[in-house]
C-alpha cells in the first residue's frame, strides 16, 4: 500500500545500469503529506504493515496532526494492539505528547478502559500520574468512565487515588459523580491504605 502511493505520485527515478547504486528518491512536500496522511489512516485502521513501511522509509513517530494526535495516540485510542507494539518499537513514539485537548495516548487507554494497551504503555515508560494542564490524569479518566479493571490495575502500576485536577476533583469524586460503585470501592480502599 504505501510502496503504491510512492508509485501512484508519478516519482520516477532515473534508471541507472545494474551496476551502479540506485539514485536515492527524493520526496517533495506533497507527496510527504500524502504519505503522512495514509500513516495517520492507517494508525485509526490498525494497519500495523503500513506503519511499519512508514517508519521504514525514514518517518518519525512523534509527527502530529493538525488535532495534535500523534500516531501512538490514535492506535491506542482506537484500540490496535499490534500497531501500538509497531509505534513503540520508534526511537521517539511519543509517549508522553499531548494532543491539543492535552491527552495522551496513555490517557486513551484510559477512557476507552483498554488494560491491555495500558500495560504494554505502561511497560515502554509511560507516567500513570502524569497529568494535563488542567491536572487530569489516567487514574481520574478511568474513574470518570467507570471502567474498574483499568483503575485497579493503574493503582497497581502506581497511580495516586489522591490526586486532584485544577478544578479539585479528584478520581473519587469522579466516581461518585458516575455512580460507578465498584470503581469508588476500590478508591476508597487504595485511600484507606495510605
Amino acid at each position: 500500500m504505501f510502496a503504491s502511493l510512492i508509485l501512484s505520485t508519478a516519482l520516477t527515478v532515473p534508471s541507472a545500469p545494474p551496476s551502479a547504486p540506485a539514485a536515492p528518491v527524493v520526496l517533495d512536500d506533497a507527496t510527504r503529506a500524502k504519505l503522512k496522511e495514509l500513516a495517520f489512516r492507517a494508525a485509526r485502521e490498525g494497519d500495523a504493515k503500513t506503519l511499519k513501511e512508514y517508519f521504514a522509509a525514514g518517518f518519525s513517530a512523534d509527527e502530529a496532526n493538525t488535532r495534535g494526535d500523534t500516531l501512538l495516540i490514535l492506535v491506542t485510542y482506537y484500540g490496535h494492539a499490534d500497531a501500538v507494539e509497531v509505534v513503540l518499537k520508534q526511537p521517539k513514539p511519543g509517549l508522553g505528547h499531548r494532543n491539543k485537548m492535552g491527552f495522551t495516548a496513555l490517557d486513551g487507554a484510559a477512557f476507552k478502559g483498554s488494560v491491555s494497551l495500558a500495560k504494554l504503555l505502561v511497560a515502554a515508560g509511560a507516567d500513570v500520574n502524569g497529568a494535563s494542564e488542567t491536572g487530569k490524569t489516567p487514574l481520574m479518566l478511568a474513574a470518570l468512565t467507570g471502567h474498574t479493571e483499568m483503575v485497579e490495575y493503574l493503582l497497581g502500576a502506581g497511580a495516586k487515588p489522591d490526586a486532584a485536577d485544577a478544578a479539585g476533583n479528584t478520581p473519587l469524586s469522579l466516581a461518585r459523580t458516575q455512580g460507578a460503585k465498584d470503581v469508588v470501592k476500590l478508591l476508597e480502599g487504595a485511600r484507606a491504605k495510605k
